[in-house]
């Protein structure tokens, strides 16, 4: 239990992380997908599949990383259910 209670931290301030620096995020990777990791920007991509090859590569956990599509205009994105 204390495990997930610090994946979902990390997560929180991953979110958060990508939130106070969305500004600078979008002026190096306007209209890109970016993985956050560790309150790191560990890939970006144009595509999402691209950003997960990437991801899987470096051996990111899929389901432990902060991933956002970084757009000076909101989206919203609905992803279909397996």
């Amino acid at each position: 239990m204390v495990q997930v209670q610090q994946e979902l931290e990390r997560y929180r301030t991953d979110a958060l992380y990508f939130e106070q620096h969305r500004q600078e995020l979008l002026q190096h990777y306007p209209e890109q997908w970016i993985a956050v990791y560790g309150q790191q920007v560990v890939a970006t991509a144009k595509r999402l599949p691209q950003l997960i090859r990437k991801l899987d590569r470096l051996g990111v956990p899929r389901g432990q990383v902060f991933i956002e599509r970084v757009s000076a205009t909101e989206d919203l994105l609905i992803l279909p259910t397996p």
